[in-house]
C-alpha cells in the first residue's frame, strides 16, 4: 500500500498521519433526492479505510495494518513502544469497530499487546465530523477519557486512529493517557488524514 506520511504535531510525542485520505470531491448532478451527489477519488489508504468503514470490508484489515505496522518499524523514534491502543469510538452502538480492529491487528504484527479494556470513554460525545471549530470539539471532548489502570505507567504507547482531522480527539486521548495513566511518553498515528484540518 502506498503512503505518503506528513509529522502532526500535538501535545504526543512523536506523530505522523499516513497519507491523505481524499484527492479531491466534487459535487456532480443533483440526485433524486434533491441533494447533489459527489464523486471522491480516495488515495489508496483513504479507499481501503472507506471500504472497511463504510461498506464493511473485511478484506482491508490486513493492508491497512500491514501498511502501518511496516511503517512503525521503519521509524527510530518509536522502537521503545510498548502497546498499540485505539482511540475508543464516538458511536459504540456500531457493531464493528474498524479503529479496535486495526489496533489489534497492527498490535498482532508488531508482537505487542493492544488491549480493549485499558483505554475508555466515560463521556458520550457527538461525532466530531459534525462539530465546527476546534474550541467546540475541545469541549465535546473535555473529560471524556480515562485509562482502566495504570498497567502501562513510565513507558512510551503508541495511540492509532484511522482519522486525523483537528488533532482535537488524539489530544484530549493523549491528556488521559499523561496525566490518569501516568504514561512516559505517547507517540500517535493515524492512517490518512482530511486535507482541512479545521
Amino acid at each position: 500500500m502506498n503512503i505518503a506520511p506528513k509529522r502532526i504535531i500535538g501535545n504526543w510525542t512523536h506523530g505522523w498521519a499516513l497519507d491523505q485520505h481524499t484527492i479531491h470531491s466534487t459535487a456532480s448532478e443533483f440526485a433524486n433526492s434533491g441533494r447533489p451527489e459527489f464523486g471522491t477519488a480516495r488515495t489508496e489508504t483513504g479507499e481501503a479505510l472507506y471500504k472497511l468503514k463504510y461498506r464493511a470490508d473485511m478484506a482491508q484489515v490486513e493492508p491497512i495494518a500491514q501498511a502501518v505496522a511496516d511503517f512503525i518499524l521503519s521509524r527510530s523514534e518509536l522502537w521503545d513502544i510498548q502497546a498499540v491502543l485505539a482511540v475508543p469510538p464516538s458511536d459504540t452502538r456500531r457493531s464493528f469497530q474498524p479503529v479496535a480492529a486495526l489496533a489489534a491487528r497492527i498490535g498482532e504484527r508488531l508482537g505487542l499487546p493492544a488491549p480493549d479494556d485499558y483505554l475508555l470513554k466515560v463521556k458520550q460525545t457527538m461525532p466530531l465530523k459534525s462539530i465546527a471549530g476546534k474550541r467546540t470539539r475541545r469541549g465535546e471532548l473535555a473529560n471524556a477519557f480515562a485509562v482502566a489502570d495504570q498497567r502501562f505507567a513510565n513507558l512510551h504507547v503508541l495511540l492509532f486512529d484511522d482519522l486525523f482531522r483537528s488533532g482535537e480527539t488524539f489530544k484530549a486521548v493523549t491528556a488521559a493517557l499523561l496525566f490518569l495513566g501516568k504514561i512516559a511518553q505517547v507517540s500517535v498515528v493515524a492512517a490518512t488524514s482530511t486535507r482541512s484540518n479545521r
